[in-house]
């Protein structure tokens, strides 16, 4: 991480120094005050420090790296304010003699300046890190403030995203403690992230730069899909439990946030531009992963990005060693047919720092995705569904901390369209396949302030604010007659329903800290949503005729394609029209305790209550399997919002210098216990209208309760390193329901359930000062198996243990080779929450090229 270096220009004029005597100047400055200065980007920290020391600051530029401060709270001198505001960021600082004004720069500048008598001087600081730093100590880099931070947080920094090249997103996630990626949909390169046990339907909420990504497909796995490719990712946050602030609306178990890159991350400290390259290629159809990145600062106060990605794979063989229960359909002369990828995407982005104390930015992600889905059929042909998938997320904010106390304003506006084009096979109407266009559009905004007050007892501060978004799905296809002439359109397009879904929540949070061993958060939220629409319930009829009838029309519903000659009985499917208009709200307190009785220990316990509402395929879900059967499916108008309340323990321990004097301890621990009443699956319900059963989305009897131990640690003393991650999860869900005053068991749904227990060691060495990493990585998964559904046992995984190595070695400061080796042993096994139909991928070695410029 770059150390960011300040040139002051001018401290402050000789009419301050004249204007109040020497003597009661110095008098002031070793005076203790009053500080409540929160971990923030460092050049709005300086803003705040100057106000609340009295001190003035002049700075040229806007700092060019991403450094944040360490929090100041508590009565102190403006020098032991100034030192620990510093502490971890790599600044060096002075104050003046007259005590009126403080030197702040790199350590070259202030070790130029002149001593005087009554100066300060800070010695240099190694960097740690900040709220917004993107790598730290450790083996994945993981930043400190994590470790600092009093909840359940993870983070896959940007070393560790280069140093993994990954056939898909979802492979960063796997050493995160309590955070799986469903692989039950592994022909699909969407992101569906699970966070202990709980996942789809916008539970887990998934974003890019804060922007919802709410898009989802029905099909026999997982339904929930995020479309990011790695080359922009800057690092990925991960929030296990219910969030207070922004981005709590609708969540009921936590967040994913995906950050791009910034024009800091490739311009270097004294320049104004700069770039990277990267470029990827390995075995087993690894073919190519590569991108283009480039950053121009065209003033002090206005930067630019823009980059492009390319990353074309194919069908990978699976391991040979081990034996594993898996379907002959979907892997052929040992490849997991369909599981390669050929897909674009395209980074813009605009900074800008209005004033000194506005600063807005624009940003535009596309992903362009194409692949294919499919399996041999009971003939020995392949029948392929090809996709196309475009993925547009637009994100606008802005950050306004004038020389206020009351006013640190954070505003964001925000668009996600995601769009699945589908070609199905086995279409008479078109030889190309039949077309569907699944589509979900999401625009939100939020608007937040936090106001910093002093009291006697310490520091206060209140953020408050609220967010919205807004859900559009459309569903489309052409019109299919068959069956009789039967319109036979919705089981294409009723599985992936059309629908509106808003939600509006407002928050306020206060948090009191007492010196620094004492942290205290209370916040309560008000989340609301409405669900409106038409629905449609379709039930059967057979009518007895006599004349020639047609099989399959075309589009337009008038021309014969097929005649099947004279026929006496019609199948019709009359439609029933079922109105929708569900709304409901709740008030969701949360609640925070942190103590810290020594500098190195920090255990706290938190309390959370969440919310999340029915989405628009669990309400309007209707149709049928695809072309097979119209009357299987029935919208449930009727459902309620899931709830839940989460109770965490945990602690957090930073140490340095405990065997050596550079080495760093790293660690955070966190227990954790969660009920959820209402949880919504899939169930069969009576319809009066028809008389008929359905499988219809349904509010599970009971409480649903999810409990477990989550571990991540680190050791890092410069010549070598280890790591660890460590899950424990137990869940139980409920398996029955209530409709309509009978009892049911669920059936038809698949509920995935992670493995009890995932591991993950890592560990290696930095040789020829620094210029070689070599290391290794083992993790064991356990076996898993989903309790409840027809088809469960296609979803059964057994225990496996993986083994990988990589390295990288750095030419000079602008050439860096990356090297790896995954699943070393070549074993053969099915991945946790992935179907048996699509093992994993076998012994892949990868080579990667990464320039700078």
């Amino acid at each position: 991480m770059a150390t960011t270096t300040f040139v002051i220009l001018s401290v402050v004029t000789s009419a301050r120094a004249q204007s109040t005597p020497a003597g009661q100047v110095q008098a002031q400055a070793a005076t203790a005050l009053p500080f409540n200065i929160p971990s923030q980007p460092l050049a709005s920290a300086i803003r705040a420090f100057g106000r609340q020391s009295g001190m003035q600051i002049t700075l040229s530029s806007a700092p060019t790296g991403s450094v944040n401060t360490s929090a100041v709270v508590g009565r102190l001198t403006p020098a032991d304010a100034l030192d620990r505001m510093l502490s971890g960021t790599g600044i060096s600082a002075h104050i003046s003699g007259d005590g009126g004004a403080a030197m702040i720069g790199s350590a070259e500048i202030v070790n130029a300046i002149p001593q005087e008598d009554g100066v300060t001087q800070l010695a240099p600081i190694v960097i740690k890190g900040g709220r917004r730093a993107s790598s730290g100590s450790g083996y994945r880099g993981t930043p400190d403030w994590v470790y600092e931070e009093p909840a359940s947080v993870s983070v896959i920094s940007r070393e560790a995203i280069q140093s993994s090249p990954a056939r898909n997103a979802r492979d960063l996630l796997d050493t995160a403690a309590g955070v799986y990626a469903n692989r039950s949909e592994g022909q699909n390169p969407g992101v569906t992230v699970n966070i202990r046990g709980l996942q789809d339907q916008n539970r887990v909420v998934t974003m890019i730069d804060g922007a919802r990504q709410n898009f989802q497909r029905n099909g026999h796995g997982s339904t929930q899909r995020t479309y990011v490719e790695t080359a922009f990712i800057r690092e990925i946050d991960v929030e296990k439990s219910g969030t207070s602030g922004v981005g709590g609306a609708g969540a009921l178990g936590g967040s994913v946030n995906f950050r791009t890159v910034e024009a800091d991350d490739l311009i270097e400290d004294g320049r104004q531009w700069g770039g990277e390259a990267n470029a990827t290629v390995g075995t087993n159809e690894f073919q190519f992963d590569g991108a283009s990145m480039a950053a121009v600062r065209l003033s002090d106060s206005f930067s630019v990005l823009g980059g492009i990605s390319h990353k074309k794979i194919g069908a990978y063989d699976i391991g040979e060693n081990g034996d594993i229960k898996l379907y002959d359909s979907s892997v052929h002369d040992g490849a997991a047919i369909f599981t390669g990828q050929d897909s674009y995407s395209y980074l813009l982005k605009a900074e800008a720092e209005l004033t000194d104390d506005l600063d807005t930015s624009l940003t535009w992600l596309r992903n362009d995705s194409d692949f294919s889905q499919g399996s041999y059929n009971n003939d020995g042909d392949l029948d392929e569904d090809t996709q196309q998938v475009l993925n547009d997320t637009l994100t606008s904010s802005l950050h306004w901390d004038p020389d206020s106390e009351l006013i640190d304003l954070n505003a964001r506006l925000w668009y996600n369209h995601t769009r699945n084009r589908e070609k199905r096979y086995g279409s008479a109407i078109n030889d190309d396949g039949f077309p569907v266009n699944y589509a979900l559009g999401t625009l939100g905004f939020s608007i937040d302030n936090t106001s910093r007050f002093d009291t006697s007892a310490g520091s206060l501060s209140l953020n408050y604010g609220v967010e919205a978004f807004f859900d559009r799905g459309k569903t489309e296809t052409l019109e299919d007659y068959f069956l009789n002439g039967v319109d036979m359109t919705a089981t294409y397009t009723g599985t992936t329903p059309s629908g509106d879904r808003d939600v509006y929540s407002a928050f306020a949070n206060a948090t009191f800290e007492h010196d620094d061993w004492l942290m205290a958060q209370a916040g309560l939220r008000y989340d609301y949503y409405n669900l409106s629409g038409d629905a449609s319930l379709y039930g059967l009829e057979v009518k007895t005729i006599d004349n020639r009838r047609c099989r399959l029309y075309f589009p337009n519903g008038v021309t014969c394609r097929i005649w099947t000659g004279t026929i006496d009985r019609v199948t019709v499917y009359p439609e029933n029209v079922i109105p929708v208009d569900n709304s409901d709200g709740a008030l969701l307190p949360s609640a925070m305790l942190a103590v810290k009785p020594v500098d190195w220990l920090q255990p706290f316990a938190k309390y959370s209550r969440s919310f999340r509402p029915p989405t628009i395929m669990e309400t309007f879900l209707t149709g049928g399997h695809p072309g097979v059967n119209l009357v299987e499916n029935a919208p449930n108008p009727d459902l309620v919002a899931e709830e839940g309340n989460t109770f965490e323990l945990g602690v957090n321990t930073t140490t340095d210098g405990l065997l050596s004097a550079d080495d760093s301890v790293r660690l955070k621990a966190v227990g954790f216990y969660r009920e959820i009443e209402n949880y919504i699956a899939l169930g069969t319900v009576h319809r009066a209208e028809t008389g008929r059963d359905y499988a219809s989305y349904v509010n599970v009897d009971g409480t649903t309760r999810m409990k477990g131990i989550e571990l991540e640690a680190s050791y890092d003393a410069g010549k070598w390193y280890a790591g660890l991650s460590y899950t424990y999860l137990k869940t139980d869900f409920g398996t029955s329901y209530n409709y309509d005053g009978t009892s049911y068991e669920i059936e038809p749904s698949i509920i995935f359930v992670p493995p009890r227990n995932k591991f993950t060691i890592d560990a290696g060495m930095r040789l020829f000062d620094d210029k070689l990493t070599i290391g290794g990585r083992a993790t064991h998964v356990g076996g898993t198996s989903p309790n409840i559904g027809v088809l469960a046992s296609n979803y059964v995984t057994e225990d496996y243990s993986l083994y990988d190595i990589y390295g990288s070695y750095a030419f000079n400061d602008t050439v860096k080779l990356r090297f790896a080796v995954n699943n070393v042993t070549d074993v053969a096994y099915v991945p946790a929450l992935g179907t048996i139909s699509l093992p994993g991928p076998g012994r892949t070695a990868t080579a990667s090229l990464n320039f700078k410029f």
